[in-house]
């Protein structure tokens, strides 16, 4: 099965001077593939995983997650979707401040308006699985860069 589908893709930013960030660019991954996006500074790597995070959109081509089309959804549909299929790990953590880690954990679940004891039961499933449950009450700024990740 498919998991990204990448077809003709290409991003050009504007500006005084436009610059293709990508050209034309191909790429399928399938469901169990592990795969490494690797290239010297100013190659395109952090475009092409903002196109299949969603964080912006290709100037051309096809972006598909599970055989959905990300180009054309609206942008509610697309912010669903971003939050009940992609999982994110920021470089640099993008996390608020203000909430704990476990707090930080439900977040998108309480988007989602999912009911307490399936959040309750999702947060101890994460944290059994990441053995985290001692820095849960934690805030981000009171863990290292490790535990944030």
């Amino acid at each position: 099965m498919e998991i990204v589908r990448m077809d003709q893709v290409t991003k050009i930013y504007y500006g005084k001077v436009p610059y293709r960030a990508l050209n034309n660019i191909h790429l399928t991954i399938k469901q169990g593939e592990f795969v490494g996006i690797m290239g010297p500074s100013g190659s395109g790597k952090t475009t092409l995983l903002n196109m299949i995070s969603t964080i912006d959109m290709p100037t051309s081509g096809e972006v598909c997650i599970k055989g959905e089309n990300l180009n054309q959804l609206k942008k509610d549909k697309l912010a669903l979707f971003r939050r009940k299929e992609l999982g994110l790990v920021f470089q640099d953590y993008n996390l608020l401040e203000t909430l704990t880690l476990g707090e930080n954990i439900l977040f998108p679940l309480m988007l989602n308006k999912k009911g307490l004891k399936e959040m309750e039961h999702k947060l101890e499933d994460v944290a059994k699985k990441l053995d985290i449950f001692d820095i849960l009450d934690k805030r981000p700024y009171e863990v290292s860069g490790g535990q944030k990740q």
